[in-house]
């Protein structure tokens, strides 16, 4: 057995704490909505939330559980698609060819351990052979996650590396009940933006970012983005809500298995029951999570959320709470 020394320090385990300020107020703050992007969930992500998202200027991952064309007409019908990522499997080779003929270059390999081989062989094959703008890898929760990636980032420098970190973590997720395998957020980020930052490419804080709260601490401790599911799945232009559902659910529950092309495993995934009383539209969410996330940056020593990444001042609670999601 190999026991680490580290500590395993979750969102709820920390505070922000205050200093000097850099501005007078909040509205001072520069929108950075890009730095927040919706999780490939098909929940959440149908074509009138991508639209409405995108309008708004979050960044959206284009969920790949359906097919090609469906995903490509939601592609198709943004207008700006600058921070539009399209996800795909690792076996999807069909759904890559068609998306590369409407002009796809940012992806996401969607798969919930980056630690498998198989994974790095993707991302070498479309490196090789496809347009791409941006890839996103994940999940992990090491740095050296990342340093498997290292001779790719190295050969392809003029391509923006992603890094989904995080396993475990959502609040639809069950792999750790099942597993055994999960880790504070704080540690992770922390370690895998020491890294990131070393080999030039990005952490994407992705797994229990439910608020404004962890979303400020995930920014603080080095994530330069936060993907955000069970938050969106709020908004009335949520697909759940479009289609009369009413849930969301994991991606690797039984419930996303059964309507994408049956059981093939064991669950790894939960399915979250939402009250209507709590949706508002998807504006009014974003304008509440940015509200939070701009008071946040105006508590810190910094100007701007690009300035205030991997630098948030942290004290350890005391008595914290069990790990929240």
């Amino acid at each position: 057995m190999i026991l680490l020394k580290t500590n395993s320090i979750y969102y709820n385990d920390v505070n922000l704490i205050a200093r000097n300020s850099a501005v007078n107020s909040r509205t001072e703050v520069p929108k950075e909505l890009d730095r927040i992007m919706v999780s490939p969930m098909a929940a959440v992500v149908g074509k009138e939330f991508a639209l409405e998202a995108s309008k708004l200027g979050l960044s959206v991952c284009l969920h790949r559980f359906c097919n090609p064309k469906e995903q490509g007409e939601i592609y198709s019908s943004i207008f700006d698609k600058e921070n539009v990522h399209c996800s795909i499997g690792l076996d999807d080779w069909d759904r890559v060819k068609y998306l590369n003929e409407l002009g796809v270059k940012n992806w996401v390999i969607d798969c919930a351990n980056g630690y498998i081989p198989k994974v790095k062989e993707v991302a070498e094959t479309l490196l090789r052979l496809f347009a791409c703008k941006t890839l996103t890898i994940g999940n992990i929760m090491t740095g050296e996650g990342i340093i498997l990636y290292k001779e790719l980032i190295e050969k392809y420098s003029k391509v923006k590396f992603l890094f989904r970190v995080g396993i475990a973590g959502g609040k639809a997720c069950s792999t750790s009940d099942a597993t055994g395998y999960n880790r504070g957020q704080i540690t992770e980020i922390d370690e895998c933006f020491s890294v990131a930052d070393e080999l030039g490419c990005y952490v994407i804080a992705d797994g229990g970012v439910k608020n404004g709260n962890y979303a400020c601490k995930a920014f603080g401790a080095g994530a330069d983005y936060v993907m955000m599911g069970s938050y969106f799945a709020k908004a009335k232009q949520a697909h759940t809500w479009q289609i009369g559902d009413g849930t969301y659910w994991g991606g690797a529950s039984i419930k996303q298995q059964t309507l994408f092309g049956g059981i093939r495993r064991h669950s790894e995934g939960k399915v979250v029951e939402l009250e209507e009383n709590e949706t508002k539209p998807l504006s009014e969410l974003v304008d509440e999570l940015w509200g939070g996330i701009a008071s946040g940056v105006s508590y810190s020593s910094y100007p701007s959320l690009t300035q205030f990444i991997g630098n948030g001042l942290f004290e350890v609670k005391q008595n914290s709470l069990p790990p929240g999601r």
